[in-house]
């Protein structure tokens, strides 16, 4: 399975770009499964409700299990990374798309740089591309158009397999 991040700062169109990106991969054939990475707690699994009492009584993890999703908690290792979690992902996966993990370091990346969301652009060999707004951005890598997700699912594939 492929690993690739998805980085940049906050409310510069990760989301949005990965939404775009899933179903012009899945024409190409490669079936996605995605992290997001969240920097701070968010309660998830709500007090009083029966999996939350099955963690605080002791449970190492709790599957909450409907007819259509399976959603599981346990507590983050703090030196997780994505490659982690490769072993959860169901067997035909090709792709774990990462958005967030700021900071990491080892994995091929998209970074999106957009007009108007500050954080200074650093280019490395990890960065495959770029995706972004700003017209006439120059990088020693492909630079894509932020709404080019048909462009970037191929530069990907080509790239990553």
């Amino acid at each position: 399975m492929r690993i690739c991040l998805v980085a940049g700062p906050s409310e510069s169109g990760k989301t949005t770009l990965i939404e775009r990106l899933l179903p012009a991969l899945a024409r190409r054939g490669v079936a996605v499964a995605t992290v997001k990475h969240h920097r701070g707690p968010v309660e998830v699994d709500r007090p009083g409700k029966d999996t939350w009492r099955h963690r605080r009584a002791g449970a190492r993890a709790t599957f909450f299990v409907t007819e259509r999703e399976i959603a599981a908690f346990w507590d983050r290792p703090a030196d997780l990374s994505p490659a982690d979690l490769v072993r959860l992902c169901p067997p035909d996966v090709d792709l774990l798309l990462v958005e967030g993990f700021k900071g990491l370091t080892g994995f091929p990346r998209v970074e999106v740089v957009r007009q108007g969301v500050h954080r200074r652009f650093e280019p490395t060999d990890e960065v495959l591309c770029v995706a972004t707004d700003i017209e006439g951005f120059a990088a020693s890598c492909p630079v894509f158009a932020l709404d080019d997700a048909e462009g970037l699912a191929e530069f990907l594939v080509g790239r990553l397999w």
